[in-house]
């Protein structure tokens, strides 16, 4: 079926509410997890459903950035976390 033969529906005059109930914005997963230490590093440990939505494999890496600034000038510490994908 090629796409000329689908119709298109257009849900805009519908209520918002039953809008998101058919075809919602985004699909949100929302999780903690613990952080543990084993003696010689940190450890995080991933929920199942989080790690399936990320893609992620053994052997990816994740890259962590700390920006201490000093106390004279002012600005706030800066954390950044780089999920970064293996080879595939």
């Amino acid at each position: 079926m090629n796409d000329s033969n689908v119709r298109k529906l257009d849900y805009s005059k519908l209520p918002k509410e039953l809008q998101d109930v058919i075809e919602p914005l985004s699909d949100i997963t929302e999780k903690e997890a613990k952080i543990n230490f084993d003696g010689k590093q940190f450890l995080v440990r991933f929920p199942k459903d989080i790690a399936k939505a990320m893609g992620v494999k053994i052997g990816d890496k994740i890259r962590f950035k700390v920006v201490l600034p000093s106390l004279k000038s002012g600005k706030e510490e800066e954390i950044e976390l780089k999920y970064i994908r293996g080879k595939v």
